[in-house]
């Protein structure tokens, strides 16, 4: 018992030993959210609980698998028999209970080919027809006369194939569960459920842990109003707000102590997010020094943003500029002074963002990784597994996976995640594979990150939740990109808030915010003024520089001291 609440502050304590009735927990960022919810399932489990009745749920497999590692290595092959997984893979799971028939899943790229055929002559778009179908699914809005006629032909084209999209391992459960002859093997299958990033369920998210939360209601739900980010994906966060409306006699627990970035971070992004109205007030306390202030840095254009970027990590890590290299032939070779390349981050509101600074970076030599790229586990590799019989699969697959995965390649360590929870558990070897196949199918990009590649990593907000690095660089801090409302009707300025929040506390020790004066968007050079959310920092948690359309000089060292200071 000393050992599961060894090192834990008095509320995390206090979140690991209140386990019975609905628990809600409030998780402020950098306040060791992970950490508490591997210790209450360990507390679980010593209480005597069976593993295999503890249910956790999480938003990404990065997350699941994070969380995972850490259960093992506090309880060892125990872990694996909690369900620590996404509600997609929650859905799979109930879906081949109750489904004896092979089945396959389909992916976006996938789905849009089968719409492909369908929407011919119709006047709508591939993108939008895939968008309308997946909020049909999730209950975020009803099948209309304009998507009826396909819906229903696309419907009937999964049926034909044996086939489930993502969105159908939500709702198909929700309907095998709904079904009261079923119902019976998982009305009380898990004693203990635990819901992590409770802010961002959607309305069939809800529904389905509606169907499985027990008699008992020992559900423990996990998050924060401050980070509900997936409002365009059909999310609520009323739902976490109203929590203790769905449940009596809710238990609140806030996690408040944030352990991860500086106070000046955590001063400024409490002022900038308590202009949110739909929130649970509560202010994050810093654990950490004061640290360094906010840099806000004005460029003439997006040109000018990635080389400012560029010449600051090569600073930071030491080096000399490689554009001067380039230029003198010298040879890269960095000192180093206590940053390494995986301790930087560049974050982006669009994608659209990306392309000028992957050019920029890919010229400076400087090694980086995109996050959100289709993981290069797809269709071709799947095809190749399944030529091999499950033996050969299972003495020449599982091994090559581990060695890969060891490496530190994020596609392998997903799928060793994957396999390992099949190899400690009673599967015949034939299930397993086409078990293990299926899984394959629920990676996504925002899975596929290397925590161990020493490598800069580029990424959009969204994609930064969850992580932490030492020094993060937010690009484009500017009306129309933060908040963004480029080819929007309406903008949820609380949700585009709470965005640049995220992106904020992702920082350590040190937060640039980088706007531009100019920026292309769409093809069109347009003029560009700060973003309003850099009004609601105050001015004594920033430093402002300038840099000048023109620079007529540049420093050898290239270092910050060769712009303007406000």
């Amino acid at each position: 018992m000393n050992d599961i609440l060894y090192g834990l502050n008095e509320s995390q304590k206090k979140a690991v030993t209140t386990t019975e009735g609905p628990v809600m927990i409030i998780a402020g960022p950098g306040t060791g959210k992970t950490l508490t919810i591997v210790r209450r399932i360990s507390y679980l489990i010593h209480k005597g609980t069976n593993p295999e009745r503890i249910l956790g749920v999480t938003f990404t497999n990065r997350a699941a698998n994070e969380m995972k590692k850490r259960a093992e290595d506090f309880l060892g092959k125990n872990a694996h028999k909690v369900f620590i997984g996404t509600f997609h893979l929650l859905g799979l799971r109930i879906i081949q209970d109750f489904f004896k028939d092979s089945f396959i899943i389909i992916n976006r790229d996938e789905q849009e080919n089968i719409l492909k055929g369908l929407i011919k002559k119709s006047g709508m778009k591939l993108k939008q027809v895939a968008e309308k179908i997946s909020r049909i699914k999730n209950y975020t809005e009803y099948i209309d006369d304009s998507i009826k006629t396909i819906f229903e032909k696309y419907q009937n084209t999964l049926k034909e194939k044996n086939a489930f999209d993502f969105d159908d391992l939500i709702c198909k459960s929700i309907d095998i569960l709904s079904d009261n002859d079923n119902h019976g093997k998982y009305k009380d299958a898990f004693e203990y459920i635990m819901v992590d990033e409770y802010q961002d369920i959607n309305p069939a998210q809800y529904r389905l842990l509606k169907l499985l939360t027990p008699k008992s209601r020992n559900l423990c739900v996990i998050g924060d109003s401050d980070q509900a980010i997936y409002a365009f994906r059909g999310a609520d966060v009323t739902n976490f707000l109203n929590f203790d409306k769905d449940y009596t006699d809710v238990q609140k627990i806030a996690l408040v102590d944030n352990y991860r970035s500086t106070g000046i971070i955590i001063e400024a992004s409490n002022e900038l997010i308590k202009n949110n109205l739909k929130r649970i007030e509560r202010k994050i306390n810093p654990l950490k020094d004061t640290g360094l202030p906010i840099r806000i840095i004005s460029l003439p254009d997006e040109k000018a943003e990635g080389k400012f970027i560029i010449k600051e990590i090569e600073r930071m890590i030491g080096g000399t500029s490689h554009y001067q290299m380039l230029q003198e032939g010298m040879n890269i070779e960095f000192s180093g002074q206590g940053f390494n390349f995986s301790d930087f981050a560049v974050l982006f509101r669009s994608n659209a963002q990306a392309q000028i600074l992957e050019e920029t970076f890919s010229l400076s030599g400087i090694p980086y990784q995109v996050i959100g790229k289709p993981p290069t586990i797809n269709n071709k590799i799947i095809n190749e597994l399944k030529k091999l019989s499950p033996v050969e699969f299972y003495n020449k697959v599982i091994e090559n996976i581990s060695l890969k995965a060891d490496s530190g390649d994020p596609v392998y360590i997903v799928l060793q995640n994957i396999a390992l929870q099949y190899q400690y558990n009673d599967f015949e070897l034939s299930d397993m594979f086409v078990k293990l196949i299926q899984e394959i199918k629920l990676i996504t990009p925002a899975d596929i990150y290397n925590s161990k590649s020493d490598a800069v990593t580029l990424m959009t907000l969204h994609m930064s939740k969850g992580l932490e690095f030492r020094v993060v660089f937010i690009t484009g801090v500017e009306e129309g990109l933060i908040p963004y409302n480029i080819k929007k009707d309406v903008t949820d300025i609380e949700e585009e808030r709470r965005l640049f929040y995220v992106g904020m506390t992702r920082a350590k020790d040190e937060l640039f915010l980088t706007n531009t004066r100019s920026r292309f968007i769409y093809g069109h050079k347009h003029p560009q003024s700060p973003s309003p959310f850099l009004r609601e920092i105050p001015e004594k948690f920033i430093s402002n520089v300038y840099i000048p359309d023109k620079i007529d000089r540049i420093k050898k060292d290239g270092q910050i001291g060769l712009f303007t200071t406000l």
